[in-house]
């Protein structure tokens, strides 16, 4: 069945970005339900999605709108476990607008093995836009990796940070920020890997409100309008920040929002935080209660890195360390950390105190300009993990039941292999 409703939001200011008449992403993908993000069908669309030559229900959930342009969800329910689906967007004409294709996530609990799998983790992608650019730089390139990121058939793909770095020009203006993203997902080459697979925002300073703001920042609520009508990510934990969890096989993954929260001030009481209590507490409860064995915890900082830098989770050293302690004290298993916000690759192991070592996968430009040499003295980086080209990462998580293991890899823009390295579940076990 086919089911419609109209879009409410008008739009009624002119723009220089030329897009396509439409574009379209997978989002949120689980066992039952999946979500397809859209934006330029027009105001009254319909969507259906397909399997076996059955027709499964399809509804429009609105987004919060600006000037620049329109988007929606299209919410797919009642849908079977490990099922591929075809999905198209029609306007109210019945002409289709848009198409593509996703895999429901499998459903072994109490009845197989788990399943072996793997996604894909990106940096920065940066959309070259020649009139907002730095003069004299072309700082994105080798378009290529979105085709050697989709040949790897992920499960899903984390964009770890965001979907288009902010220019200057962008920051203090919410359509702005909505066009960076949408033209980033208007490029030829791109349109294959998010229409085939789903996909994950994080919220990322790059992309979110620009690097060096934070959320005393002005126009935070713009940064947060136009993330919410860029991603068709699960529902967002209460408390206002963009964190959500989701589960595939064995592994569970939460995803946290190190922008809403983020504050520099250090002054009487108050210290840099990156969380906030809120997030951070709904974090420590949900590792907590999870059975996952495998609790991969996505933010655009990298947590592990221990130079204090605006860049890194240690520069929020009284949250780090709360996590850190609460860690070891709940013993809780199976953690490791994604993250981003580099302009270079690299695995990280954070040797702990009473406790298992904690990797951190940081992934660095996907598109975006990477930096010749490393200068930072990250003493917990993994031998011959730096990575200093255009790459991104898979993390293939597989072996029997009793001997699971995650393999951390990083690719360049050919689909060529740059670095692997394989840790035990078993590893991210141990207490003393």
């Amino acid at each position: 069945m086919t089911i419609k409703k109209s879009l409410i939001f008008a739009f009624v200011a002119a723009t220089a970005t030329v897009l396509s008449a439409t574009q379209t992403m997978v989002g949120d993908v689980g066992v039952r339900e999946a979500r397809v993000w859209f934006n330029g069908a027009g105001s009254d669309v319909s969507a259906t999605c397909t399997a076996g030559g059955k027709k499964s229900e399809g509804a429009i959930r609105k987004a919060c709108g600006n000037a620049a342009g329109e988007s929606g969800v299209a919410i797919f329910s009642g849908l079977k476990a490990g099922t591929d689906y075809e999905y198209s967007i029609s306007g109210k004409d019945g002409k289709v607008l848009a198409s593509g294709a996703f895999k429901t996530a499998p459903d072994h609990k109490d009845r197989t093995p788990p399943p072996d799998f793997a996604f894909a983790v990106f940096g920065e992608n940066y959309v070259n836009d020649k009139e907002f650019d730095p003069p004299f730089k072309t700082p994105g390139g080798e378009y290529e990796i979105y085709s050697a990121a989709a040949s790897k058939k992920p499960a899903f793909c984390i964009w770890a940070d965001g979907m288009n770095t902010l220019r200057n020009a962008d920051e203090s203006s919410e359509s702005a920020k909505f066009l960076r993203g949408v033209s980033a997902r208007d490029l030829g080459e791109v349109k294959d890997l998010i229409s085939k697979f789903p996909n994950y925002g994080v919220a990322a300073r790059n992309s979110f409100y620009g690097k060096n703001n934070d959320s005393n920042s002005a126009n935070i609520a713009d940064a947060s309008c136009a993330f919410d009508m860029l991603w068709a990510n699960p529902a967002a934990r209460p408390g206002g920040a963009k964190a959500y969890s989701f589960q595939y096989a064995d592994a569970e993954f939460f995803v946290l929002d190190d922008c809403t929260n983020r504050s520099y001030l250090d002054y009487r009481e108050n210290r840099p935080s990156y969380l906030g209590d809120a997030q951070l507490n709904w974090l420590m409860g949900a590792l907590q209660n999870s059975k996952a064995n495998f609790k991969f915890v996505v933010l655009n900082s990298p947590f592990a890195n221990p130079v204090a830098t605006r860049d890194n989770f240690a520069f929020s050293a009284n949250e780090r360390k709360i996590l850190s302690d609460f860690l070891v004290f709940a013993k809780i298993p199976g953690v490791v950390f994604l993250s981003a916000n580099k302009p270079y690759g690299e695995l990280s192991r954070l040797i702990r105190a009473g406790g298992y070592p904690l990797y951190d996968l940081t992934v660095g430009p996907l598109t975006g300009r990477p930096v010749d040499e490393i200068a930072e003295m990250n003493y917990f980086r993994v031998p011959s993990s730096s990575i200093t080209k255009r790459s991104f990462a898979m993390v293939k998580v597989d072996g029997p039941e009793d001997d699971r293991a995650v393999t951390f890899a990083f690719f360049d823009s050919k689909g060529g292999q740059l670095f692997s390295s394989t840790v035990k579940l078993s590893e991210l076990k141990k207490f003393e």
